[in-house]
C-alpha cells in the first residue's frame, strides 16, 4: 500500500518547488534586465576616470609617448574587473597607443564604451571593451545558486512538514496505515492509541475499538476454556494467538521521539554552514608562529573545537540527565549562539580558538542531549528506529549546510555568515522550548564509558584493529579532507565560497544515498568485516586520483566522490562489527562501554584530522598530503583485514547481530 503520507508530502513539496521555480525565473529575468546596463555604467566610469588620468598627465606637460606605467595601469584594470575584456588609449585614427592585452577572438562584437580625453590634441579617447561572456556567466552562477537554494529549501521544508505534522496529522495517517496494513496480512495485534483529532484520528480510534472488542472476546473465551480444562480448545486458541496475534500489542516507536528532530536539525545546520569558509577564515586571522607552518597554525582552532567535543561528550551524559534533556539542549544552543557570534568578531587566532571552544561545548551538549532524549523515549526494541531519525537529521543538515554557508560567505562575508549560524542556533533554542516536553523521565544510569573496561577492550586484537586501524583513520581522513584540506585548496585555486560549498555536498550526498543500501547488503551477506576493509581501502585510494592529473576542481570532486563511496560502504558495517566483536569480549564488559569507547576513538580521530593535515600541508603541499593520508588509511584497512584473518582464520566474516 502506497503511503498517504508520502503522497501528501510530495504534493506539498510540488507546490513549493513550483513556487520557487516561478520566483527563480522572475529573479533571473530581473537580473538580466538590470545587469547589462549596470555593467555599461561601470565601464563608462572606468573609461572616464582613465581618460581624466591621462588628461591630467598631459596637462602637466608630460609628452604622450612618455606616459610611463599607463600600460601596466590599464592591464591591472582588466585583471581586477572580469567584466572588462580590453581597455586602450587610442587616437582619432583608431590606432591603439596604450592598452591591456588584446581581447580574445569574438570580442570585436562586444559592446564598447568610449570616453574622450579632455583638452588632448588628436582626438584621444579611452575605449573599454566589455566581456560578452561575463553577463552569461553571472546568470549561470545565479541559476546554480538558485537551484542549490531550491534543493535546500525543499529539504528543510520536508523536515518542517515532518516535524509540524509528525505528532498530529502525520501520526494519525501513519497509525491508520499501520492498522490497515497489519489487518491485511492477518496481524490483529493491538496498537498504541492515537490522540490526534480529525478524520484519521477518529478512524484509527474506530479500528482500535473493534480490535479491543475482539481481544476482549478472545480473552474471555480463553479464560472460560482454561477454567473448563479443555486441552483441545486451548490448543485451538493458541493457534489463533500464533496466527493472528490475539492478546498481543504491537511495539511501535513512540511519537515523542520526533520532538527533538527540529531543534537538532537546525542546530546541526548552523555548524555545517561554517564548513566551506572556516579554514580560509582561520588562515586569514592566523599570525606567523616561529617554527610552525601557516597551515599547521590554521588547523589549531579546528582542533580546539574537535578536542572540546571529544573530551566533553563522555562527561555530559549525566549532566544532561540531571538538567533534563530539553534544558540541556537549550543550554547547548545558547552556548552555540555565543560561540558563533564571538567567531564573527574574533580579532585573532586566540579569540577565534576560544569562540570555537565555546561552540564545541555547545555542539557536544546538544548532541548528547538529543541522543539522550531518543534513548529516554524508546525501549531496546524501538532504539534502532529512534536512532535512525536522529542520524537522518544530522545527515540532512550536513547535506544542506555547506552550499548555503558558501553562498552566505560570498554574499555577506564570513562574519555575516557566522552571525547567521548564530541565528540558526537561536532558532534551535526556540524550537527546543516549543517542541520538546518540559517534564522528562529521569533514568539513573551508569557512565557511558567504564574506564576499567578500556584495557580489556583493546586487549582483543580484532577489536583493537577495528578501533585504531578503521574507526580512527576513517574520521581522520574525513575531517582532514572535507573540513580542512579541500576548503583551503579550493581557496588557493580561486574558487568562490559558493563553489566550495557545492563541492562539499558531494560527500554527504553519497552517504545519504548509499549508506542504507550497503548497510543492508553487509547484513544480508554477513560480510561486515569485508565491507569495513573494502570501504577503507576505497576511501583511502580515492586520494590517488590526484596523481593522475593536475590538481583542479573536477579532480577534487572525483576524490570526494570516492571518499564518500568508500565510507558509505564501511560506516554502517563498522558500527555493527563493533557490537559483534563486543559480544566476544570477557563477561562484564557492557555494550554501552564498548560503544562509548568506540565513539571516543572516533572523536579522537576527528581531532587528529586537521592537526595531521595542517602539519603535512605545510611541508608537502596539497596533493602529496592528500595521498599520504589516503595511502595511510588504505594501508590501515588492509592491515585490519590481515589481522582479522590471523585472529579468526576459519571465519573472516563475523556473524551479524541478528544471526
Amino acid at each position: 500500500m502506497n503511503s498517504l503520507r508520502i503522497h501528501l508530502s510530495a504534493a506539498l513539496l510540488g507546490v513549493l518547488v513550483v513556487a520557487l521555480l516561478l520566483f527563480s525565473f522572475r529573479t533571473v529575468d530581473r537580473a538580466e534586465a538590470v545587469l547589462q546596463p549596470e555593467i555599461e555604467r561601470k565601464a563608462a566610469a572606468v573609461a572616464e576616470s582613465s581618460a581624466a588620468l591621462v588628461g591630467k598627465a598631459l596637462a602637466l606637460g608630460i609628452p604622450l609617448d612618455r606616459l610611463q606605467g599607463l600600460g601596466e595601469h590599464l592591464q591591472r584594470i582588466v585583471a581586477d574587473n572580469p567584466d572588462i575584456a580590453f581597455i586602450t588609449l587610442r587616437n582619432s585614427a583608431g590606432a591603439s597607443l596604450y592598452g591591456s592585452p588584446a581581447p580574445q577572438a569574438g570580442a570585436d562584437d562586444a559592446a564598447t564604451v568610449e570616453a574622450p580625453v579632455a583638452g588632448a590634441p588628436g582626438g584621444l579617447s579611452v575605449v573599454v571593451w566589455l566581456d560578452p561572456d561575463f553577463a552569461a556567466e553571472v546568470v549561470s552562477t545565479l541559476w546554480i545558486d538558485l537551484v542549490i537554494v531550491m534543493f535546500v529549501t525543499a529539504m528543510v521544508a520536508l523536515e518542517l512538514v515532518y516535524v509540524g505534522f509528525g505528532a498530529g496529522l502525520y501520526a494519525a495517517i501513519e497509525g491508520v496505515e499501520n492498522r490497515l496494513r497489519s489487518m491485511r496480512r492477518g496481524d490483529l495485534r493491538l496498537h498504541l492509541p492515537i490522540d490526534a483529532g480529525g478524520e484519521f484520528g477518529r478512524l484509527a480510534r474506530s479500528l482500535d475499538g473493534r480490535l479491543d472488542r475482539l481481544h476482549a472476546a478472545y480473552a474471555s473465551l480463553r479464560q472460560r476454556v482454561v477454567e473448563r480444562g479443555d486441552k483441545a480448545a486451548q490448543q485451538a486458541l493458541e493457534m489463533l494467538h500464533a496466527r493472528f496475534g490475539l492478546g498481543e500489542r504491537v511495539i511501535e516507536a513512540p511519537g515523542r521521539v520526533i520532538a527533538v528532530r527540529a531543534p537538532l536539525f537546525v542546530f546541526m545546520l548552523a555548524e555545517e554552514l561554517t564548513r566551506p569558509f572556516l579554514p580560509g577564515y582561520i588562515k586569514a586571522l592566523a599570525q606567523p608562529v616561529p617554527g610552525l607552518s601557516p597551515e599547521f597554525v590554521a588547523s589549531l582552532p579546528m582542533v580546539t573545537f574537535l578536542v572540546v567535543v571529544a573530551a566533553s561528550q563522555p562527561l555530559l551524559g549525566g549532566t544532561t540527565e540531571r538538567l533534563g534533556r530539553r534544558r540541556a539542549l537549550v543550554l547547548g544552543a545558547l552556548l552555540g549562539v555565543a560561540g558563533y557570534v564571538a567567531s564573527a568578531f574574533a580579532g585573532g587566532l586566540l579569540g577565534l580558538s576560544l569562540a570555537r571552544a565555546v561552540s564545541g561545548l555547545g555542539f557536544a551538549m546538544v548532541f548528547v542531549a538529543a541522543q539522550g532524549f531518543v534513548i529516554d523515549s524508546t525501549n531496546q526494541r524501538q532504539r534502532s528506529s529512534g536512532m535512525a531519525m536522529f542520524i537522518s537529521a544530522i545527515l540532512v543538515a550536513g547535506l544542506c549546510g555547506p552550499p548555503i554557508g558558501g553562498i552566505l560567505a560570498d554574499r555577506i562575508g564570513v562574519p555575516g555568515a557566522f552571525v547567521v549560524a548564530g541565528g540558526f542556533a537561536a532558532v534551535s533554542l526556540v524550537l527546543a522550548c516549543l517542541c520538546m516536553p518540559a517534564a522528562e523521565p529521569q533514568r539513573p544510569r551508569g557512565p557511558a564509558i567504564r574506564w576499567s573496561d578500556f584495557g580489556r577492550i583493546v586487549a582483543s586484537p580484532s577489536m583493537a584493529a577495528l578501533l585504531f586501524l578503521c574507526a580512527m583513520p576513517a574520521k581522520i581522513i574525513l575531517v582532514a579532507f572535507c573540513f580542512f584540506l579541500v576548503p583551503l585548496e579550493m581557496q588557493a585555486l580561486g574558487a568562490s565560497q559558493s563553489t566550495t560549498g557545492r563541492m562539499l555536498m558531494i560527500y554527504p550526498i553519497a552517504m545519504v544515498l548509499l549508506v542504507p543500501t550497503f548497510a543492508a547488503l553487509a547484513d544480508r551477506w554477513d560480510m561486515r568485516a569485508s565491507f569495513v576493509a573494502g570501504g577503507g581501502v576505497l576511501a583511502g585510494s580515492s586520494a590517488f586520483v590526484l596523481a593522475t592529473a593536475s590538481t583542479d576542481i573536477p579532480v577534487i570532486g572525483v576524490m570526494l566522490l570516492g571518499l564518500g563511496l568508500g565510507q558509505a560502504i564501511s560506516i554502517a558495517a563498522l558500527s555493527g562489527l563493533v557490537g559483534d566483536l563486543g559480544r566476544q569480549l570477557p563477561a562484564g564488559v557492557s555494550e554501552t562501554s564498548v560503544y562509548g569507547i568506540f565513539r571516543l576513538v572516533e572523536r579522537t580521530g576527528n581531532a587528529l584530522g586537521p592537526l595531521i593535515a595542517g602539519g603535512l600541508l605545510g611541508v608537502y603541499g596539497f596533493s602529496t598530503t592528500v595521498m599520504l593520508i589516503g595511502g595511510a588509511t588504505a594501508l590501515c584497512a588492509l592491515t585490519f583485514a590481515l589481522t582479522t584473518i590471523l585472529a579468526r582464520p576459519a571465519n573472516l566474516e563475523l556473524p551479524s547481530a541478528g544471526s
